[in-house]
């Protein structure tokens, strides 16, 4: 590593020691603090949210201390620039704490100079963490929607509204109204429970396990190593929470294996993004989805996770069946053992790790308790069953691992979300979201479908770059009221916004989690897009499917409607698997161009709510599939 012999610039070593180590102190305090209000009872919410806030600041500031780029050593100007940072974080979190009692009951919006001062420099110092946990999208985003709060009544026509004084703007940014509004809130009182948690699984070996189940259960298939890929990644990115992580962490291992079977790099890539997106969209955790979700919405958690079942089933088996027919396709052999990990000690010690760690938390949740005291509760018994069983048991130096990681995993939605905070003020005090329904509402009073389409576009755009709880966060305020206007469930608005969230991570052109498989399996960005968005082209049909047939949420089911829902659900993976061997090109041999039209036309047809459409479409995918079939069999048996 560089020095102050061989760096001039560098600051001097007991600086380089100490940043680290006080970045580390203010994870494991943040830790600590979310642990203990979970248990003890939560302060008021601003100060609650300004602690997490102050210590998440610090944190940001103490670990990544380049200024502009990730410098690979501390250097003298850097830690200067970030002691003063972390300085008026401490300042402006310290007043804020100090003086939220007096601006609610006295100074709301008319704020006197130092609330001012307060507000401004508070504001640019979560900015500046914003780009450094995520870049430059989200600071032009957040920076464009708090010009557009201060001097949005200079443009024209529908963006225009009325002039706001720049004092009262400073106000809605650095209030609950922005940065400690509901999205900061929603980090600080559910995800960051699950993010211990899922630190717990991690440092005590259970989430090695998943990988183990993946290996073991595609073992001799043709496209095992894709649908492992898919297994690990579903399992590991339910907990993590994250698709560019979850690409990062498993697909070191998945995109190789693939490669090695004779997929190409693109497509190993494709499937390692878009099977890091699914975990996200699968019960029990949805990556702290349901949570949340159920947090701001008030629906028991129980109802979200049923209802997400059916979708995250269909994503599922459509990434399936496509590895099995492009397998199909490339002449890919069984592959024999895909791994030569056996059932051993060390692994029935993590099964039972895990199965205790998840069983605690889902017998908490249907017995009624809170999402986070039961979330905190699983993170203990996974340590104290990953503590007493010998082979999964872990040292000092592990423990201390997991109290940073605790709170350093949690930092980049913390800082995000109180970065969209601004974004969701400056939406609902101009009046833009009012404006935004009223088109989305006029958009869908003759047709439903375009103002869905219109919905899915904003939920993408707004969330591309940005860590899915706070795209979801940000686009639900902004795209949801419009469609629950135009009758759609509450439920059903969120679960729409929430999937579409998920997915900007493969969309172009930020595709956060199809640069990390790129980096991986060393192909270009936009062929594992490519192969991303068709891969994931029924996820994109799946929310708008659901709004005309609600059948498949399982929230109601009843005798009376088991059988429509069979019904729908036997059509959709009729279209599933028809759409896949169009785009594909392939069931047991080569297509020929009018079959895969035929197909696509199918699938198109099979997901239409007229019945009579529906089945003369699924009768026309099954026939050509059978003859493919049986034309197949004949072949092998000649």
């Amino acid at each position: 590593m560089q020095d102050s012999q061989t760096n001039p610039a560098a600051a001097p070593k007991v600086l380089r020691v100490l940043f680290p180590a006080l970045g580390q102190l203010c994870c494991v305090a943040l830790a600590f603090f979310i642990a203990a209000t979970t248990i003890f009872g939560k302060l008021p919410a601003e100060a609650q949210y300004a602690i997490a806030l102050t210590l998440s600041l610090l944190a940001v500031f103490l670990l990544k201390p380049g200024v502009f780029h990730d410098n690979a050593v501390l250097t003298t100007r850097a830690a200067l620039i970030n002691t003063l940072l972390i300085l008026v974080a401490l300042g402006t979190g310290g007043y804020y704490l100090m003086n939220y009692y007096d601006i609610a009951a006295f100074r709301e919006g008319i704020p006197n100079t130092a609330d001012l001062i307060c507000y401004a420099i508070g504001t640019a110092v979560v900015v500046e963490a914003a780009r450094r946990v995520e870049g430059w999208v989200l600071v032009i985003i957040v920076v464009a929607a708090f010009f557009y709060l201060a001097y949005g009544h200079w443009m024209p026509g529908v963006l225009n509204h009325r002039a706001m004084p720049f004092s009262n703007a400073l106000e809605v940014a650095y209030s609950y109204k922005g940065i400690y509004g509901i999205a900061l809130g929603a980090v600080v009182d559910v995800v960051m429970v699950f993010v211990i948690l899922g630190a717990a699984i991690r440092i005590s070996g259970a989430g090695d396990f998943f990988n183990f189940i993946a290996m073991r259960a595609t073992s001799g298939m043709r496209s095992g190593p894709a649908q492992a890929a898919i297994i690990a990644s579903t399992l590991f990115g339910s907990v993590n929470g994250s698709a560019p992580a979850n690409v990062a962490s498993t697909g070191v291992l998945t995109i190789p294996m693939m490669k090695r079977a004779g997929y190409s790099a693109g497509f190993a890539g494709g499937v390692e993004s878009t099977a890091s997106c699914v975990g996200q969209i699968m019960p029990p955790i949805m990556g702290v989805g349901a949570f949340i979700m159920s947090e701001i919405t008030g629906i028991p958690y129980a109802t979200i996770m049923l209802v997400a079942v059916v979708p995250a089933f269909l994503f599922i088996f459509s990434l399936s069946i496509a590895a099995i027919l492009e397998a199909q396709r490339l002449g890919i052999k069984a592959q024999g053992e895909a791994t030569t990990d056996m059932w051993s000690a060390l692994r029935a010690s993590q099964a039972v790790v895990l199965v205790l760690g998840f069983g605690t938390l889902l017998a908490m949740l249907f017995s009624g308790f809170s999402p986070t005291l039961s979330g905190l509760s699983a993170a203990g018994v996974t340590l104290a069953a990953g503590f007493a069983l010998p082979q999964t048991r872990f040292g000092w130096k592990a423990t201390w691992e997991f109290l940073v990681e605790s709170g350093k995993d949690g930092l980049s939605v913390m800082i995000a979300c109180a970065a969209i905070g601004i974004v969701i003020g400056a939406v609902s005090s101009t009046g833009l979201g009012v404006k935004l329904n009223q088109l989305i509402v006029s958009m869908g009073s003759g047709d439903l479908l375009p103002a869905l389409i219109l919905a899915a576009i904003c939920s993408i755009v707004l969330g591309m770059g940005l860590p899915t709880a706070a795209s979801y966060l940000m686009v639900v305020f902004v795209a949801g009221p419009s469609l629950m206007e135009l009758g759609v469930s509450q439920l059903q608005t969120h679960f729409f916004v929430f999937y579409y969230a998920v997915l900007s991570a493969i969309t172009p052109p930020v595709a956060l989690a199809v640069f990390a498989a790129a980096a991986i399996a060393r192909e270009k960005p936009l062929i594992i897009a490519a192969n991303s968005l068709r891969l994931c082209a029924v996820a994109f049909v799946l929310p708008i499917v659901w709004i005309y047939h609600p059948e498949i949420f399982l929230d109601s089911i009843s005798m009376e409607t088991i059988g429509p829902a069979l019904v729908v659900f036997a059509a959709l993976t009729c279209a599933i698997v028809g759409f896949n061997a169009a785009h594909i090109g392939c069931f047991f041999s080569p297509l020929r161009l009018w079959q895969r039209l035929v197909l696509a036309v199918g699938a198109a047809g099979a997901v239409y709510t007229d019945p009579w459409i529906q089945a003369a479409a699924c009768g026309m995918i099954l026939l050509l599939l059978i003859e493919r079939y049986i034309t197949q069999r004949r072949v092998e048996i000649a």
